[in-house]
C-alpha cells in the first residue's frame, strides 16, 4: 500500500528518457498539447500550432514549486525561483512539442500489449516499478513483484493507470531514439582507442622547448600586417550573433519596517506560545525555515556576533530575540551547555601599520602613545576609531570575532593568550605593524541551539508599492528621456555587456528574463521598456546599442590579438630552434647543446588522466599513443610549446582484457555519441518550430 501511494504522489511528474541517451527532461505529463483550444486570450504561448492555456502552464509550475518546497524542507520559494521554474517548464513544453510532432511525423505507435510484455518481463522490468521491489541490500525481489503483478488491489489501479502513461511515454520516446540515432555508429578503432586510455600504463621522457625562454627577447609589438594575418586565419573566433546592449534601473525589492514588523510580531507570538504550555521545539518544527539538529553543538566563532553576545551568556532554558541574522530573524532557545576542549578568545586592538613602508620607529612611537591613553582609562573605541589604520576599525571599535588558537599571527596569539580579561597590552609587534590589545574574554562554553529563523522579505504590499515606482519612472523616461529622468530621481543607470539571444533567455546582471530578452531583440535603440522583473526586484530598461551578426572588426579586438600575434611568433621561432638543434639526436645530446634545457621524466600514468605536468595536451597524447618504447619522436608543437618525446614505457595490449571490456566501452560511447546527437537535433528543431511566447502578458 505505501509503495503505490509513493507511485500516486509521484505520477504527475515522470521523465521523458531517451535510454540510453542521458537526455532527460519534466515532461508535463497531465497536458495533452494536442487537445488543447486553439488560441484564445488566455493563450500562454503557442508551439508547433499548439496552444498553451495559462492555467495548463501554471498548474506544472505549481506541482514543480511544491516539489522543490518539499525539497527545502517547506521553504516558500522566491519570486526569482518562480521565474526560473517558468523557463524550465516552457523549455520543456517546447522540448515535449519537438518530441510529440516527431513522434507523429515518423508514425510511432506503442501498443497495450508491448507495455503488458515489459510490465511482464521479470528479467527487466521498468524501473518506475522494479524499485518498489528491492530487499535490504538493494537486489530486486522477483517473487514479491509477481505477486503483486497477480493481485495488485483495487486501492493500487489509479497509480497503475498514471504508470501505464508514462511507460508508454517512455516506450514511444525509445523508438523515437532508435530511429534519430539508427546512423550513429562507433568504430572497432575507437572502442579500442578508448580502451587504450583507460588501461594502458605510459611512461615518457621529454625536452620542453618554452616559447617564453627561447624566444623571450622577441616582444616586439604586431605590426599591422601581422595583426590583419591573424585577424583573417582566425576571423571564425571574432564571429558573433545579433547583439543587443541595454541601460537599466534596478528597483530592488527590500523590505520595508512594515515588512520588518510583520517578523517582529510573529516570532512575539512564538514567544508568547514558547513562554505558555507550547514545547519550542514543536514551534521550531512548524515555524522556523532551519530544522532542530539535536547533534549539533555551537561555540562561539561558529555564531553570528549578534548571538554570541546575547545567546552565549543566558542560563539553559532560556528564550532570546528576536535576535537579528543575515537575512532576517530569529528566535533561540539554549538547550544544553558544555565546556568545550578549546579555549576562545575574545579581543579588540588599535593596528599602526608598517606593512607599507612606513617609518619603523614613528608606528612605534605612536602606538605607545596610543596605549598609554589606552591604559589611563580613555574609551577603547573611540582610540580605536580615531588611530587605528586597519580597514573598518572605525566602524567595529577595533573589535575582532572570537578566536582560537592558530586562528591570528603567533605574536598577537600569545600576547592575547598570556593576558587576563580586561587587560590591556602591546605595542606587540607582527608582520602588520604595532599592535595595542585589549583583551575581553575568554570561553571554552559550547550550547546546543534551537532556532525559530524567519526572513524578512518584501511582502506583496511592498512589492506592489515598488512596482507603482518603477512604472512611474518607466512612464516618465518615455517622456523626458531615460538617463534625464533617472539622474532627477537619484536612480544609478547601469549598462550591461554585449549579449546574444540565447534559449535560456539570460540577460547580463539582470538574469534570467524570457519577456527582456525578447524586447531587447524585437525593438530599436532608445526603446524604453515596462517594467519586468530582476533576480532581486524590477527592472526598466532602454535598448543603448545594437549590433547585426557577423564578425567584430579587427580596431575592436586588436588588444586581445596582440599577445597572441607574440606568442604565435615565439612559437615559429621556438620550432625553428628545436628542429635545427634536436633533429636526429637523443634527449641526452639535445640538453647539453643548451644549458637552459632539461629531461625530464614522467611516472607511470593513464591519458585519461592527463600527462603529469603536462595536463591533457591531445598533441602530445597523439604523438606518444602510435610510437613504440625506445623511439624519439621529432620537434612537435604542444599546447604550452615545442617538445621532443621519448617513450621509455607502455604496457603491453591485454587482448583478453579487452575482448570482456569491449561490449562495455563500446555502449558506453555510442550511448555518449547518441546523447550529443540527440540534443544537437533538439536544439535544431527547436530554431524550426514556430514558437509564440506571450509569458509576458500573464507575468510581470
Amino acid at each position: 500500500m505505501g509503495m503505490m501511494t509513493k507511485m500516486r504522489d509521484n505520477a504527475h511528474v515522470f521523465i521523458i528518457a531517451f535510454v540510453v541517451v542521458f537526455v532527460a527532461f519534466w515532461v508535463v505529463s497531465d497536458v495533452d498539447l494536442g487537445s488543447i483550444m486553439q488560441g484564445s486570450v488566455n493563450e500562454i504561448g503557442n508551439v508547433g500550432g499548439k496552444s498553451i492555456t495559462y492555467q495548463d502552464f501554471n498548474a506544472v509550475v505549481d506541482r514543480m514549486a511544491e516539489q522543490k518546497r518539499q525539497e527545502n524542507n517547506g521553504k516558500d520559494l522566491t519570486e526569482n525561483d518562480f521565474m526560473q521554474l517558468r523557463e524550465q517548464v516552457w523549455n520543456d513544453f517546447v522540448t515535449q512539442s519537438i518530441v510529440e510532432n516527431a513522434i507523429e511525423e515518423f508514425g510511432i505507435t506503442v501498443s497495450d500489449q508491448e507495455i503488458t510484455d515489459w510490465v511482464y518481463d521479470f528479467n527487466n522490468p521498468p524501473e518506475q516499478l522494479a524499485q518498489y521491489f528491492m530487499d535490504s541490500v538493494g537486489r530486486f525481489n522477483v517473487e514479491t513483484y509477481r505477486q503483486f503483478l497477480s493481485n495488485p488491489g483495487e486501492e493500487n489501479m489509479d497509480a497503475l493507470i498514471a504508470l501505464e502513461g508514462q511507460l508508454k511515454s517512455e516506450l514511444l520516446r525509445s523508438k523515437l531514439t532508435n530511429i534519430l540515432t539508427s546512423s550513429v555508429v562507433i568504430s572497432e578503432e575507437a572502442v579500442r582507442s578508448k580502451f587504450v586510455e583507460n588501461n594502458i600504463d605510459f611512461t615518457v621522457s621529454y625536452v620542453f622547448f618554452d616559447p617564453r625562454v627561447l624566444a623571450a627577447a622577441d616582444t616586439a609589438a604586431p605590426s599591422e600586417e601581422e595583426y590583419a594575418a591573424f585577424y583573417e586565419k582566425n576571423k571564425d573566433r571574432y564571429k558573433i550573433e545579433d547583439m543587443r546592449k541595454i541601460k537599466y534601473v534596478v528597483f530592488p525589492d527590500e523590505p520595508s519596517a512594515s515588512d520588518t514588523a510583520a517578523i517582529v510580531n510573529e516570532l512575539n507570538t512564538v514567544r508568547d506560545l514558547a513562554d505558555g504550555d507550547t514545547d519550542f521545539l514543536e514551534l521550531v518544527s512548524t515555524n522556523s525555515e532551519q530544522q532542530y539538529d539535536s547533534t549539533q553543538w555551537f561555540s562561539r566563532d561558529q555564531v553570528s556576533e549578534a548571538v554570541s553576545e546575547q545567546v552565549f551568556n543566558q542560563p539553559v532554558g532560556t528564550i532570546v530575540g528576536p535576535v537579528a541574522n543575515e537575512i532576517g530573524l530569529s528566535l533561540y532557545k539554549v538547550i544544553d551547555a558544555r565546556e568545550g576542549e578549546n579555549t576562545l578568545y575574545s579581543a579588540a586592538h588599535i593596528l599602526l601599520r608598517i606593512d607599507g613602508g612606513q617609518d619603523d620607529a614613528a608606528q612605534l612611537a605612536k602606538a605607545n602613545e596610543v596605549l598609554a591613553k589606552a591604559k589611563a582609562g580613555q574609551d577603547f573605541t573611540k582610540l580605536a576609531a580615531e588611530f587605528s589604520e586597519e580597514p573598518g576599525a572605525a566602524e567595529r571599535g577595533g573589535a575582532l570575532p572570537w578566536f582560537g588558537k592558530g586562528r591570528m599571527v603567533k605574536e598577537f596569539e600569545d600576547a592575547v593568550v598570556k593576558a587576563r580579561p580586561g587587560q590591556i597590552v602591546g605595542p606587540v609587534k607582527t608582520q602588520f605593524g604595532y599592535h595595542v590589545i585589549k583583551v575581553t574574554g575568554s570561553s571554552r562554553r559550547e550550547l546546543k541551539l534551537a532556532e525559530v529563523r524567519m526572513s524578512i522579505r518584501a511582502g506583496s504590499r511592498t512589492r506592489d508599492e515598488i512596482f507603482e515606482r518603477a512604472r512611474n519612472f518607466a512612464y516618465f523616461a518615455t517622456e523626458n528621456g531615460f538617463e534625464l529622468e533617472a539622474e532627477r530621481n537619484g536612480f544609478e543607470v547601469m549598462e550591461s555587456p554585449e549579449f546574444a539571444k540565447q534559449t535560456g533567455s539570460y540577460v547580463p546582471g539582470i538574469g534570467t528574463n524570457p519577456a527582456l530578452m525578447k524586447f531587447a531583440f524585437e525593438f530599436g535603440v532608445g526603446e524604453i521598456s515596462e517594467v519586468h522583473r530582476s533576480t532581486n526586484g524590477y527592472v526598466v530598461c532602454m535598448i543603448s546599442d545594437k549590433r547585426d551578426a557577423g564578425y567584430r572588426p579587427l580596431d575592436e579586438v586588436k588588444e586581445q590579438i596582440g599577445p597572441q600575434v607574440v606568442y604565435e611568433r615565439q612559437m615559429k621561432k621556438t620550432m625553428e630552434y628545436a628542429k635545427k638543434n634536436a633533429g636526429g639526436k637523443n634527449l641526452q645530446q639535445i640538453v647539453q647543446s643548451n644549458p637552459s634545457l632539461s629531461i625530464s621524466t614522467t611516472p607511470p600514468f593513464k591519458l585519461q588522466q592527463g600527462i603529469p605536468n603536462i595536463g591533457p595536451d591531445q598533441a602530445f597524447v597523439g604523438r606518444i599513443i602510435g610510437m613504440d618504447a625506445g623511439k624519439t619522436s621529432d620537434p612537435f608543437r604542444g599546447l604550452r610549446g615545442v617538445y621532443v618525446v621519448r617513450l621509455d614505457d607502455k604496457t603491453a595490449f591485454d587482448e583478453t582484457a579487452y575482448k570482456v571490456k569491449r561490449d562495455e566501452l563500446r555502449q558506453q560511447e555510442l550511448s555518449k555519441l547518441q546523447n550529443e546527437f540527440v540534443q544537437s537535433w533538439i536544439e535544431q528543431k527547436r530554431g524550426e518550430i514556430d514558437i509564440v511566447d506571450n509569458r509576458d502578458k500573464f507575468f510581470r
